[in-house]
């Protein structure tokens, strides 16, 4: 009798194995997009390892806090490759129009880009003017003020501010008009439009949203660097998918 039972649960180890490997090869878009979606996390990583290096090297420390504010910029980037996962919750009567996702994602693209480089030229003028007017940057750049007032306090919070701001910008300018191309498809334009009353109507989903990604990016990036790698892609993922039920529904 155990001999029979031990034989049984012998023969079902393989299936389980076989549930699994077919699970994975039915949806290879989802192994893909989960691939993706950890080096991108990576990548981020990595970028601010050797921006923290570099800072560290010529005693900048202080101004990483505006390279992790910009990081989050990065956000409806990275969203753009869990899109597949969540296809059956997107999923709508009418075709999805290539060319009108395609568009968005230029614009997010080019607006996201220049957001980021926008403040990292002005995180370097405002940490020289403020924070350290002895700094390398500030004599690289000729900047000297008269006043020799320490505001590195004001610096930092400053930053964690605009790390919020960011975020919520992030979100209602980057990941949900994209969103709204593969549900709604009323054109570029239009999608914008549907992502601000989107952000107007749920206030709460889009506060709450912006919080979480400011606590799962600037925070383990100055504090625990390597608990980005966890927080980041699964907090990505409890709000890309919250933003997606939220869309179907209305």
């Amino acid at each position: 009798m155990a001999f029979n039972l031990y034989g049984k649960v012998k023969a079902s180890i393989p299936n389980w194995k076989f549930i699994l490997f077919s699970k994975i090869t039915q949806s290879p878009m989802r192994v893909i997009s989960f691939a993706l979606l950890l080096l991108a996390t990576l990548v981020i990583f990595s970028l601010a390892e050797v921006i923290r290096f570099y800072l560290k090297s010529y005693s900048l420390e202080a101004m990483f806090i505006s390279f992790c504010a910009g990081f989050i910029l990065f956000t409806p980037l990275v969203s753009l490759v869990i899109h597949p996962l969540f296809d059956k919750k997107l999923k709508t009567d009418s075709p999805i129009k290539l060319s009108a996702f395609l568009g968005n994602v230029a614009l997010v693209v080019v607006v996201q880009l220049l957001c980021f480089l926008i403040w990292m030229t002005d995180a370097i003028a405002l940490y020289s003017l403020y924070v350290d007017q002895n700094s390398f940057l500030a004599k690289a750049f000729n900047i000297t003020v008269e006043s020799r007032a320490d505001l590195s306090v004001e610096f930092y919070w400053f930053n964690i501010a605009l790390a919020c701001f960011f975020a919520l910008l992030s979100l209602v300018v980057g990941v949900l008009p994209c969103l709204f191309s593969r549900t709604e498809n009323n054109g570029v334009v239009g999608n914008f439009v549907s992502a601000f009353s989107f952000a107007k109507r749920h206030k709460k989903l889009m506060l709450i949203s912006a919080l979480g990604i400011v606590l799962s990016v600037v925070f383990p990036l100055l504090y625990a660097k390597f608990l980005f790698l966890i927080l980041f892609p699964a907090v990505l993922l409890i709000i890309f998918s919250q933003l997606s039920e939220y869309a179907r529904v209305g």
